[in-house]
């Protein structure tokens, strides 16, 4: 979509309209039920929040908005790879032309997407983004994507759709939520009791959850997820659904919190991440044309 052709549409719009933050064009939904922000650059959506609640997603204070870098929060969009490339399967390697120097998380945080379609309503709104061409240098896999973002005033639901092109395609692929909190040692995630996970931060080692999960040293482990986990801070309880079978936890705790960009050194006990993902051994593989959903939905409890 042409800036012009995305003009023309967000004048026909009651809710939703165009707005800049820094370099970057957002998509700006005020309905009397909820609000939402949503950059085109990598279909990044920054802000959720229900009837002037709290924000049900965090974004740094020193988020930067230019174009071609990633925003720090809300919930990035990693595909067609999730996190460095060569520690994918050998399956999702395949199509990354150079993994040792292929970005992070994939190619679509940090192009703009094309908003195809807005649908408003008295109690939802749904905005429709298609990622353009990938570049074929990069990866080969030919392999198109489509996000779906619909708001109400119960919650959220994203939902990215990967089609397969005239070739097989392996991918990998994640909703890099985050979440606020005002105490991250107040701060429990449930539903992962029992199951199993990788520790990144072990030598990539594997073990098993016991009880609910608790942050009090830096965290980055990826589990084997069941469909449905229970997020408790001390302001809110929310749902979080989904439809993938594994899962990311992270918080950078206080001596990598010095280390990364557009994240302040106390930042790590203001935040948390729970990401719906296909990681690891859940990486997806299509056939020619046949597609693939990953979804995900946030409620209140």
């Amino acid at each position: 979509m042409t800036s012009s052709h995305l003009t023309q549409t967000l004048q026909r719009t009651v809710f939703t309209k165009k707005v800049q933050y820094g370099e970057l064009d957002c998509i700006q939904v005020r309905h009397p039920f909820f609000s939402a922000d949503l950059l085109l650059q990598g279909a990044h959506l920054l802000s959720f929040k229900p009837n002037d609640k709290n924000d049900w997603l965090w974004l740094s204070e020193t988020a930067e908005f230019r174009k071609g870098v990633s925003v720090r929060g809300g919930i990035p969009v990693c595909w067609p790879w999730f996190g460095n490339p060569d520690r994918n399967p050998d399956k999702v390697q395949e199509f990354i032309l150079d993994p040792h120097s292929a970005p992070a998380h994939g190619i679509a945080r940090a192009v703009d997407w094309q908003l195809t379609a807005v649908n408003e309503s008295s109690d939802a709104v749904e905005l429709t983004l298609e990622l353009p061409e990938v570049d074929s240098q990069v990866w080969s896999g030919g392999a198109t994507a489509t996000i779906v973002f619909t708001f109400t005033k119960s919650g959220l639901t994203v939902n990215l759709i990967t089609l397969a092109g005239d070739q097989a395609v392996s991918f990998s692929q994640a909703l890099h939520t985050y979440f606020p909190t005002s105490d991250i040692s107040a701060t429990r995630v449930q539903g992962f009791h029992g199951l199993a996970y990788v520790d990144a931060l072990d030598d990539w080692s594997e073990k098993q959850q016991r009880n609910d999960i608790h942050f009090s040293e830096e965290t980055d482990r990826i589990y084997t997820a069941g469909p449905l986990q229970t997020l408790v801070t001390p302001e809110q309880t929310l749902e979080l659904n989904c439809n993938s079978a594994s899962a990311v936890v992270w918080n950078p705790w206080v001596e990598k919190s010095k280390r990364l960009s557009q994240f302040p050194h106390d930042a790590w006990q203001r935040m948390f991440c729970v990401e719906s993902a296909n990681a690891l051994h859940d990486y997806v593989t299509l056939q020619p044309n046949e597609s693939h959903s990953l979804t995900l939905s946030l409620r209140q409890r």
